[in-house]
């Protein structure tokens, strides 16, 4: 497995007037959404802290989505972002440590950049696809959403394409993948609840 430089795996006959930079960000996106489909993994995203970095900025921005999927919301629109700006970069932080931590037990530091990258753009994917669920929702006082049950498909999603990030950055099994991707999201739930109650009350 390479993580030196993006694997060659796919071609695709773009139109001849397309510059180079946006082939650059059409590949991106493709490979942000492939992601969530177990098509690509952490080896295949670029190489370098650049592309991270739009990740990183990918995962702050859908992540703030749920603001305005959430019409129930009571706080003004303000201080809803707010508080899910300061939840999303707290969650960011808590997966680089995460996966840091992991990719140390398994001697591979070297990949962080790589999983990071994966973690980041799948997870902005998933949450776009959780807002647009809670948007559909219809919602009645006193009820539960009548297909809320959409939800734990959702999680079920979202465990499965974390692990299998995870697995191919660690070079596990499928099994290991999913319990290290519970973990994250066990950790990541109670650590910004706690640290969102803490801070906002």
């Amino acid at each position: 497995m390479r993580y030196a430089a993006v694997r060659a795996v796919y071609h695709f006959d773009l139109n001849a007037g397309c510059s180079e930079n946006n082939r650059e960000k059409y590949m991106a996106w493709l490979s942000y959404l492939q992601l969530v489909i177990f098509r690509v993994g952490p080896e295949d995203m670029p190489a370098g802290w650049h592309a991270t970095t739009w990740a990183f900025i990918w995962f702050l921005v859908t992540g703030s989505m749920m603001v305005f999927a959430d019409r129930a919301a009571g706080e003004s629109l303000q201080a809803a972002l707010g508080q899910s700006f300061f939840d999303n970069v707290l969650n960011a932080v808590l997966v680089a440590g995460y996966a840091w931590g992991w990719l140390v037990i398994r001697k591979h530091p070297e990949r962080l950049a790589q999983l990071l990258t994966a973690l980041y753009a799948a997870l902005g994917v998933l949450s776009l696809v959780l807002a647009a669920l809670w948007w559909l929702m219809p919602i009645t006082p006193g009820k539960a959403p009548t297909n809320g049950w959409w939800i734990i498909v959702l999680f079920v999603w979202d465990v499965l394409v974390v692990g299998q990030i995870f697995r191919r950055a660690l070079d596990w099994g499928a099994a290991l993948g999913a319990l290290i991707s519970l973990g994250y999201f066990i950790l990541a739930g109670v650590g910004v609840v706690w640290a969102h109650a803490l801070v906002f009350g």
